[in-house]
């Protein structure tokens, strides 16, 4: 048994010795310098696709898990644009750190119509008005939207606004029965008030 734990010894020491390799740096992987960020939306799925700029210079897109990563930049502050097709352009501007992960929240066309929506059902109309004014920034002519917007007028007594839309839908070729009977509505209203 001593011969055993001696043998088992001088083969630790001699595999030590020849493994270590003194002199030579550690090469390590590294990612000091770069700095991680993520895109969300507003129901904190991750936003594929997004183009990510850098002080107005194209530096990335979003992969599938709506990650990119920002290399090597000089510290102090700079400005980033997102875009991506159906979403609320976002700019911002960030402190570049590579300690840090930068966290961004886009909203797309139907999250503002969500929140317009909510924001009716509280007649909170300003609210609505503006998610839907946004949302037709980024699909205008949408027929849904529009005909969200003239149901926001509509309950403001703004009827020529509402009609107005209403009236270039049908124009439009929008066939949708709920159009029509709106309009209907408010011409009823208006020939009442005369």
């Amino acid at each position: 048994m001593r011969i055993t734990y001696k043998l088992l010894g001088c083969f630790l020491s001699i595999s030590l010795l020849v493994s270590c390799q003194t002199g030579k740096p550690i090469k390590r992987l590294s990612n000091e310098g770069f700095m991680y960020a993520m895109i969300y939306d507003y129901e904190n799925s991750p936003v594929p696709g997004v183009t990510v700029y850098l002080n107005k210079i194209k530096i990335a897109d979003s992969d599938i898990q709506g990650r990119f990563v920002l290399e090597k930049a000089k510290k102090g502050e700079h400005k980033i644009k997102l875009t991506k097709k159906g979403y609320e352009t976002l700019e911002e501007v960030f402190r570049y750190d590579p300690m840090q992960v930068l966290y961004f929240k886009m909203i797309n066309t139907s999250q503002l119509l969500v929140l317009a929506e909510t924001a009716l059902d509280n007649n909170e109309f300003d609210n609505a008005e503006n998610y839907i004014n946004r949302a037709l920034l980024l699909e205008p002519g949408r027929p849904d939207i529009l005909f969200l917007k003239s149901i926001v007028f509509f309950l403001q007594s703004k009827d020529t606004e509402a009609a107005g839309i209403l009236e270039n839908l049908i124009k439009s070729g929008n066939t949708d029965p709920s159009i029509s009977q709106l309009l209907e509505k408010i011409r009823q209203k208006q020939t009442a008030e005369d």
